[in-house]
């Protein structure tokens, strides 16, 4: 399998069958290094000494320890930034449907209804994924020029300066949300970190076969237990790095409620 091959493979792959297919590896490389470390054992007429090689296991297993864990703290601060995002975006569009609540007819009602319109694209498109996500997410940027016009011309009529001000520095923040949050999803733990650290994974798991060779059975169960835990923490890592697609996602509670709260900020009858 190539580089690329196998970093598709993570990526795309079902969590549950990339876990699958690490711990197998884990298990079968530890057994391979075992069955080596004996048969070198035998023929040079040397025991199975156990002597110093524990520091070695100990060495190489902080270091996994320390690589799943800086790996983890990058795809959680990922995972963060697209939630905050989602806030951010929410806010930006309630503080733009209320300015536009402050314009004259007919701007307030044309320019309200093109946000509230956007709004829902964008909350549809947060909760899908593949690629009605991509079409949902085009829906909203075609929505984008319609949205600016509208905001252009009322800004153009409007007797209050600062208000206009305000107005297109909300919609203009409105717009930037959503490239940003467009980004943060196409922002992946890079593939080549992916693969090293599966990598080194497997390469741990034959360092403690090879140094544990002879050991008691317990001890073989417990490298087991170990294996089963960095399994775990891999696809952690991986479920994190998928945005909308495993057990951790993104909510779009608070986009969903900004969409539901909208029509109780329109005001009633003529804007100034």
């Amino acid at each position: 399998m190539s580089m690329q091959a196998l970093a598709r493979f993570l990526t795309d792959q079902q969590l549950w069958i990339v876990g699958l297919s690490l711990f197998i590896l884990m298990v079968v490389v530890r057994s391979l290094a075992e069955r080596i470390r004996r048969r070198r054992s035998r023929a040079a007429g040397e025991g199975l000494s156990q002597a110093g090689e524990g520091l070695i296991a100990t060495s190489v297993v902080g270091l996994l320890s320390l690589l799943i864990a800086f790996t983890f703290s990058l795809a959680l601060a990922r995972h963060e930034l697209r939630r905050t995002l989602v806030v951010e975006e929410a806010n930006a569009i309630g503080v733009a449907y209320m300015r536009a609540q402050l314009l004259k007819e007919p701007y307030r009602t044309d320019l309200s209804n093109v946000i509230v319109s956007y709004a829902q694209v964008r909350q549809v498109s947060g909760e899908l994924t593949g690629p009605a996500q991509l079409a949902a997410q085009e829906h909203s940027e075609a929505l984008q020029a319609p949205l600016w016009q509208r905001t252009a011309e009322a800004a153009r009529m409007s007797d209050t300066p600062a208000l206009a001000n305000f107005l297109v520095q909300s919609v203009t923040r409105l717009i930037e949300v959503e490239g940003q949050r467009k980004a943060a999803l196409a922002a992946r733990i890079p593939q080549a970190v992916l693969v090293a650290l599966m990598g080194f994974a497997v390469g741990v798991a034959g360092i403690l076969g090879y140094v544990a060779a002879g050991a008691h059975a317990h001890r073989k169960r417990v490298s087991f237990v170990m294996f089963m835990l960095v399994t775990l923490a891999f696809l952690i890592i991986l479920d994190l790095d998928r945005p909308g697609d495993g057990l951790i996602t993104v909510s779009e509670a608070n986009m969903s409620d900004m969409v539901r709260a909208l029509p109780s900020f329109t005001v009633a009858g003529p804007g100034r």
